[in-house]
């Protein structure tokens, strides 16, 4: 498409823009059937009653509702709904698909079921869709290309690889699911990887993902699931490892979290639930080499 149609299409009334819209809250009319919920986009488009039902019946169909044709809304559970709401958006004939947090209505159990169907239904049409979401694992599941936002604008954008695992900043870091963050100055580098010295003195080495020099004040970023704690009484230091000292705890159901202190830091670290490790005690925490650096600023 040209950009002077581009620009003229954006002048158009949202009606006439080739959109489909799934809503957050699904927006179905209580008073319609699921029948008449996904016909209302072809009656908008003009047409005929007698020429609807094989396209609604098609719809119904794709989305796994063709026995609930003739229920309403709150006979349905919430992913019956919000595949109403798909099939709905479906109905206009889109050439651009946007969901607005399709999932976040929904159970955890629900919410991986209709994940992977919309990502087969997607595959399925060939349809340019895009997802709004906070949920990085859904965006991980979902998406080809993820773009991370503040305020309007892009801050970043990748294929999932690419943002997840190399954020070009804290917030992108922080939003797709670092929590941990050391404070270091570049003192040494080599070949794939930087040494980084935290203001304790202890020094850890991490793999090369950002352009930085020596001296350079930079952060290693972590999630929880990443850090590993071992007991100090054990004996010596293991690899890439640095000291700290657990001051909270807590089980979170499979799994126990652990906050310790890093440097001046806190670090929150989720480990296996049989560990023990006590408030107050002295351990190693060892620092993965694939961990982002960022630049401190």
């Amino acid at each position: 498409m040209s950009r002077f149609s581009m620009q003229a299409r954006a002048r158009w009334c949202a009606n006439r823009r080739g959109l489909g819209m799934v809503f957050q809250h699904y927006a179905l009319w209580p008073h319609m059937s699921v029948r008449e919920n996904i016909a209302y986009p072809l009656r908008q488009r003009g047409i005929r009653a007698g020429d609807r039902g094989g396209d609604v019946e098609r719809l119904a169909r794709l989305v796994g509702l063709e026995s609930y044709l003739e229920r309403r809304p709150n006979q349905l559970s919430g992913g019956q709904q919000q595949r109403v709401a798909l099939a709905r958006a479906l109905a206009g004939d889109p050439q651009l698909l946007l969901l607005d947090e399709p999932l976040s209505n929904l159970d955890a159990v629900l919410r991986h079921q209709l994940r992977r169907e919309l990502r087969a239904l997607h595959d399925r049409l060939g349809m340019t869709s895009i997802l709004v979401t906070h949920d990085q694992e859904e965006a991980a599941a979902l998406a080809d290309v993820i773009a991370v936002m503040q305020n309007g604008m892009i801050m970043q954008s990748g294929s999932p690889e690419d943002v997840l695992d190399r954020p070009d900043n804290r917030y992108v870091a922080e939003f797709v699911g670092y929590e941990c963050f050391l404070k270091g100055t570049v003192t040494g580098q080599s070949a794939g990887s930087e040494s980084v010295t935290l203001p304790n003195g202890e020094t850890v080495a991490v793999a090369t993902n950002l352009a930085v020099t020596q001296s350079e004040p930079v952060l290693i970023a972590a999630r929880g699931d990443q850090l590993e704690i071992f007991d100090k009484a054990g004996g010596a230091a293991p690899t890439n490892a640095v000291s700290g000292r657990i001051t909270d705890r807590a089980k979170l159901g499979s799994v126990m979290e652990y906050q310790a202190e890093v440097s001046g830091k806190t670090l929150w670290i989720r480990d296996k639930a049989d560990t023990n490790f006590r408030t107050s005690q002295d351990v190693w925490i060892r620092i993965p080499e694939n961990c982002p650096l960022l630049r401190d600023n």
